[in-house]
């Protein structure tokens, strides 16, 4: 791996580890706030505001990603698109769930998101190896 790629590596752990953080710290303020706030606008400003972190992380993600090898590139999109199968099809799974009465998930896909972000690391990881 060169070295123009290990700095990238070492920007980007340090920039997606602050905007994670700033995520939970961000949603954990807005959850608290909205529970005496009612609705109106500023329910739904306060709704959406996590999602500016999130843009940071992706913003982060794909400048790293310019800065990657046509393998690492090829290992990342081929990531994606298995994520993104298996994404769908746990998306039909839940509908098909919920819609015979067998549990409810309106309340759990907040969690949506995050298990796609680990089921695309781990197949990443699965798919790359450890300099992925």
């Amino acid at each position: 791996m060169s070295e123009r790629i290990k700095k990238a590596k070492r920007r980007y752990a340090i920039e997606m580890l602050v905007a994670m953080t700033l995520y939970c710290v961000v949603l954990w303020v807005a959850l608290s706030v909205a529970k005496q706030t009612e609705p109106g606008p500023l329910l739904v400003a306060l709704s959406l505001v996590p999602i500016a972190p999130l843009l940071a992380a992706w913003y982060s993600f794909f400048r790293f990603f310019r800065h990657m090898d046509e393998m690492q590139k090829r290992i990342t999109a081929d990531s994606a698109a298995l994520t993104l199968a298996i994404g769908i099809l746990a998306a039909i799974m839940l509908g098909f769930l919920r819609r015979f009465g067998v549990m409810s998930v309106e309340n759990d896909m907040t969690l949506f998101g995050p298990f796609l972000i680990g089921v695309w690391a781990v197949i990443r990881f699965l798919l790359g190896g450890r300099d992925c």
